[in-house]
């Protein structure tokens, strides 16, 4: 997948394999001994994993809700590319959305899945890598200001909990600043069109690729007249962002039964923004390390094993991916008929 990110151009330093490989394996280092920190700890047990087999209808549970947050995040894929002229139906963005889930988990490196996504979106459509890549990074972004919503939504419900533990406090401030200031810079993208156009034809000047500052500036306002797709996109992943609450509720329930509180509703995704920062593949030990000491504040036990838990079930999910990469996907996810 050498051309999943050729910089929309094919112009550019690309990374050097030995340096990217190299950063890969010491970041998935670094989970590894986080996870054997807490196994050592005795906070995550490997040995009672076993319950995910012998349990079934709690995993069937579990793999149903992991399955639904990845069918409302492929439906947010495919609004958000309307605005681009760009027509994704459901199934192909399905498979697209599968198959980088997939790659996300099991490739130990930054942004496996976000590669992958990429690749498949535009290796018939090099004419529109720009326009792509923008629409990928703000699917991405939509995401992640929804975990960082999620909490401040919760909090209410919670304020004797986070006005006495100083440290919810905190966290929950930090992810008000990172929520607004995304928010912000967004509005900002959209109502300064014409500054951002002047700063893309300055980049256009000195930088390789003369038309895609340009381009991308071109993409980010078309959707000014499309609030409606953006908050139907952003409403579509708090939704998928409760459903994988949920089944996090549902390791609790097979490994930690005493600490199903409604506390959880503010510490999971609290726990969520931690697990997504780019520090080990997929957040591997650093999520772990995060949710224990989440639950702990909160008064509740078994938040590494639960996280654990949910990462096996979302890999099981993702081997649904791997059949469809070995099956091959087919060469334009795009309906070119359908296209403005």
């Amino acid at each position: 997948m050498t051309d999943a990110y050729p910089d929309i151009g094919d112009s550019g330093a690309r990374s050097k394999p030995a340096t990217t490989w190299l950063w890969a394996t010491v970041r998935l280092a670094v989970g590894v001994v986080l996870l054997a920190y807490l196994s050592k700890s005795r906070l995550i047990d490997f040995s009672s994993l076993e319950q995910i087999a012998t349990a079934w209808p709690v995993t069937l549970a579990a793999l149903a809700l992991i399955f639904a947050d990845i069918v409302a995040m492929s439906a947010r894929l495919c609004w958000l590319f309307r605005p681009q002229g760009l027509h994704l139906s459901l199934k192909r963005s399905l498979e697209l959305t599968l198959v980088s889930s997939f790659f996300a988990t099991f490739l130990p490196g930054a942004a496996g899945g976000d590669l992958a996504k990429l690749y498949y979106a535009s290796r018939e459509n090099k004419g529109r890598r720009a326009e792509i890549v923008t629409t990928i990074a703000l699917d991405r972004a939509v995401g992640l200001f929804s975990i960082l919503l999620l909490p401040l939504l919760f909090a209410p419900f919670f304020v004797p909990l986070v006005r006495g533990v100083g440290a919810l406090e905190i966290l929950l401030l930090i992810t008000a600043v990172l929520a607004a200031g995304m928010l912000v810079a967004f509005l900002l993208c959209l109502s300064s069109q014409p500054l951002m156009m002047r700063g893309a034809q300055w980049a256009s000047r000195v930088l390789p690729g003369r038309e895609v500052p340009r381009r991308i500036v071109a993409a980010i306002g078309a959707y000014r007249s499309s609030a409606g797709i953006l908050i139907a996109a952003l409403a579509t992943s708090l939704f998928a962002n409760l459903t994988l609450i949920a089944a996090t509720a549902l390791a609790v329930l097979l490994f930690s039964p005493a600490s199903l509180s409604m506390k959880m509703c503010l510490v999971i995704p609290m726990g969520d923004v931690a697990n997504n920062l780019p520090l080990t593949p997929g957040g591997l030990g650093v999520g772990e390390t995060a949710f224990e000491a989440l639950f702990k504040v909160a008064g509740l036990t078994g938040g590494a094993q639960a996280l654990l838990c949910w990462r096996i079930w979302r890999a099981m999910v993702g081997l649904v991916g791997l059949v469809i990469y070995l099956r091959g996907m087919r060469r334009s996810v795009f309906d070119a008929s359908a296209a403005d």
